[in-house]
C-alpha cells in the first residue's frame, strides 16, 4: 500500500511538471477569456501610468478614459490623479480649452487631442471640406502633379453622399461620417500603411479615376449641384463591398467612441479585417475601446487568450491539485480495502472448507 502511494505522489507531480513545461492548455470561452486577460493587463499601475503621461502632454480627455476605464474595472487609482484630473475638468477651463481646441479643428481640418479630432470630423462632415480637398489634390492630379489619391477619392464619395444616404446589405448607412474619418485620420496620421492600403484599392473598384476631373472642374467653378451630380456618375460600386463595409465599420465606432476616438483608435487597424475586429470590440467595451486596446494589446476579440494552461490552473487553485491527488490516493485505498476484504473472505471460505 505503502508504494503505491508513493507512486501516485509520483505520478501527480509527473504529469504536473508535463502539463507545466509543456504548456497544455484547455480551450476557455470567449467572456472568461476576456475577463482573464483584463484582470491581468488592465491594472491600477497601468492605469495610472497613462493616466499620468495624458496629463503631462495636457490631453485631459485622454486622462478621462483611462479614468473611467479604472472606474469600469473597479481599479482604485491614486487621490493625486483623481484631484489633478478634477481639477483640469473644472467646467469652466474644461469647456473653453475643449471649445478652442475644437475650433482649431474645426478650421484647419486637422487635430491632436480628442476635441480637435471632433472639430476636424465635424468640420469635414459639411461639403466644404471635401469640396477643399478636392479642389487641392484634383488641381495637383490634372496638372500632372504628385497627389493623394485617397484623399481624392474619399473627397468625391463624401460630396456623392452629403445629404443623401448609401445603402449597403439592405441597411441605411449615413457613409459621411466614415468618409469624414478617414480624411482626419491621413492628415492626423493615424491611418495605417495597411488600412490605406485596403481603403485604396476599394475606392479604385467604386470609383472611376479617369472621370474625377469632371468633377474637380465643377468643384472649381463653385457649383455645388453639379459637383455633386458629376461625383455621384463616377462612383460605380459605393453601395456594396469591401467600401461600404469599411465606411460601416469606421461610422460604427464613430457612433460609439465618437468622431475622435475612431481617428485614433484606427492606428491599431492594419487591414479592413482588423477595423472589422475594432468595430465588434467597439460593441463590448464602448467609450473606453482604445484603452483596452492599449492595456491589452488586443485590437479582436479573437486575439484574447483562447486557452489556459492546465497547470496554471491547478497552481492557482491548490485546492484542485489536492483534489485531483486526493482522488488518487482514495481511489488506491478503496481497491486495497476490497483487496483485503476479498482476502478474508477467501480465508474463511477455505477455512470453513477444510474444517468441514
Amino acid at each position: 500500500m505503502g508504494r503505491q502511494l508513493w507512486g501516485a505522489l509520483v505520478l501527480s507531480l509527473a504529469l504536473l511538471g508535463v502539463m507545466y513545461y509543456g504548456g497544455i492548455e484547455v480551450p476557455l470561452d470567449q467572456d472568461e477569456a476576456v475577463a482573464r486577460e483584463i484582470r491581468e493587463k488592465i491594472t491600477a499601475p497601468a492605469i495610472e501610468d497613462k493616466i499620468v503621461a495624458a496629463l503631462d502632454r495636457g490631453d485631459v480627455d485622454e486622462a478621462r478614459l483611462y479614468a473611467e476605464l479604472a472606474t469600469e474595472y473597479q481599479r482604485p487609482i491614486r487621490t493625486d490623479l483623481v484631484e489633478r484630473i478634477n481639477a483640469e475638468s473644472e467646467p469652466g477651463p474644461a469647456a473653453q480649452r475643449n471649445a478652442m481646441e475644437f475650433g482649431v479643428g474645426f478650421f484647419s481640418g486637422e487635430g491632436t487631442t480628442v476635441a480637435g479630432l471632433a472639430g476636424a470630423v465635424t468640420s469635414d462632415l459639411t461639403v466644404v471640406g471635401d469640396v477643399r480637398d478636392l479642389v487641392h489634390e484634383g488641381g495637383l492630379m490634372v496638372t500632372g502633379q504628385e497627389y493623394d489619391e485617397l484623399m481624392l477619392g474619399l473627397a468625391t464619395v463624401g460630396i456623392a453622399a452629403t445629404g443623401v444616404t448609401v445603402a449597403t446589405g439592405g441597411i441605411g448607412l449615413p457613409a459621411k461620417l466614415g468618409v469624414s474619418v478617414f480624411k482626419v485620420a491621413r492628415k492626423a496620421g493615424t491611418l495605417t500603411a495597411g488600412l490605406g492600403a485596403s481603403l485604396g484599392r476599394a475606392l479604385r473598384n467604386a470609383i472611376d479615376f479617369r472621370e474625377v476631373g469632371g468633377v474637380v472642374r465643377s468643384a472649381a467653378v463653385l457649383d455645388s449641384a453639379a459637383t455633386r451630380d458629376a461625383a455621384s456618375r463616377v462612383i460605380r460600386r459605393a453601395s456594396s463591398g469591401d467600401l461600404a463595409r469599411m465606411l460601416g465599420d469606421a461610422r460604427h465606432i464613430g457612433d460609439i467612441a465618437g468622431p475622435g476616438e475612431t481617428v485614433r483608435l484606427l492606428k491599431y487597424a492594419n487591414s479592413a479585417e482588423e477595423l472589422s475586429d475594432l468595430a465588434t470590440m467597439s460593441s463590448r467595451f464602448g467609450r473606453t475601446t482604445r484603452g483596452v486596446v492599449e492595456l491589452t494589446g488586443r485590437t479582436s476579440l479573437r486575439a484574447f487568450k483562447q486557452g489556459v494552461r492546465i497547470a496554471a490552473v491547478l497552481l492557482e487553485n491548490i485546492w484542485a491539485f489536492v483534489l485531483w491527488f486526493g482522488s488518487l490516493i482514495a481511489m488506491i485505498l478503496t481497491r486495497g480495502l476490497a483487496r483485503l476484504i476479498v482476502g478474508k473472505r477467501g480465508r474463511k471460505r477455505r477455512a470453513a472448507t477444510v474444517s468441514a
